[in-house]
């Protein structure tokens, strides 16, 4: 779909990049669910329809998306495409609980870090839970890159923050980053990562923003301005933004605290 460099990044581990014995973040308190052994291949099985339990929430009930992200309302026709689920070959996902997932997101904070897929993952799970709230006792507030859902009544916070990237980049602007000249600074990731201290769950993504070219434009490390740059591979930059990212990942969270996920390819979102 994306082509052979895409191929290439997509074959990067990132294992090699993050901590390999990090533990896990358990909450407990809560009766047990059923989760899928460990034994379960989750990337292996098939979509199937389902219109008893879903869709999770209807576009018209979520007040918080943003006229961008409503697709019906934009004037797509059909609305099968709520009703698919990923089932795994061997096993069972459990449905979705917005009351059960907000008591396990109780004085906690949940952030998605990355491009517009994970802002639409961030706005997703945002109507997917609004409606167990009382009205009055949830709200959206911007703060620069940073978008924060207030869950009052549970102390939580869901978050989006925009980093294309990851690193710092001249597409840093969460409103104006059509740019036509894309320039990164693969080593510097402090002007973002500040934001990230003491969340729970970082949920970071980066890939589509790195298909436009073959190479991409790499800020200069003594440079005064973004006009000084490099043209570097695309896979080279990559890697080094990955351990820049896993480096500070290392240095600065606590795996016994904090949760942390990357997401992997995603078909695009647009038509």
């Amino acid at each position: 779909m994306y082509g052979e460099d895409a191929r290439t990044i997509a074959e990067l581990s990132i294992d090699d990049y993050l901590y390999p014995d990090a533990d896990i973040y358990n909450v407990s308190g809560l009766p047990p669910i059923e989760l899928p052994p460990p034994t379960c291949d989750l990337a292996h099985g098939r979509w199937v329809f389902d219109n008893e339990s879903l869709p999770l929430y209807r576009e018209k009930e979520c007040n918080f998306l943003t006229k961008q992200l409503t697709c019906l309302a934009n004037g797509r026709n059909d609305d099968l495409w709520q009703y698919w689920q990923w089932q795994p070959n061997n096993c069972s996902l459990p449905t979705f609980d917005a009351r059960r997932f907000m008591e396990r997101m109780r004085g906690k904070r949940l952030m998605f870090v990355g491009d517009s897929l994970n802002r639409n993952q961030f706005y997703s799970l945002v109507c997917m839970v609004q409606s167990i709230l009382s009205k009055g006792r949830k709200k959206v507030v911007k703060r620069g890159s940073n978008t924060i859902f207030h869950a009052k009544e549970y102390r939580a916070t869901l978050e989006f923050y925009w980093a294309p990237f990851l690193v710092e980049s001249n597409s840093d602007d969460p409103n104006i980053h059509s740019i036509e000249h894309r320039i990164i600074r693969p080593e510097r990731i402090e002007g973002h990562a500040q934001y990230w201290r003491g969340v729970d769950y970082l949920i970071f993504d980066t890939y589509i923003w790195w298909m436009n070219t073959a190479d991409i434009k790499v800020r200069r490390p003594d440079s005064r301005s973004w006009s000084e740059h490099d043209e570097v591979p695309r896979i080279e930059a990559y890697g080094r933004v990955l351990k820049t990212w896993s480096d500070w990942l290392n240095e600065n969270v606590d795996p016994a605290r904090t949760s942390v996920f990357f997401m992997t390819i995603s078909p695009i979102h647009i038509r």
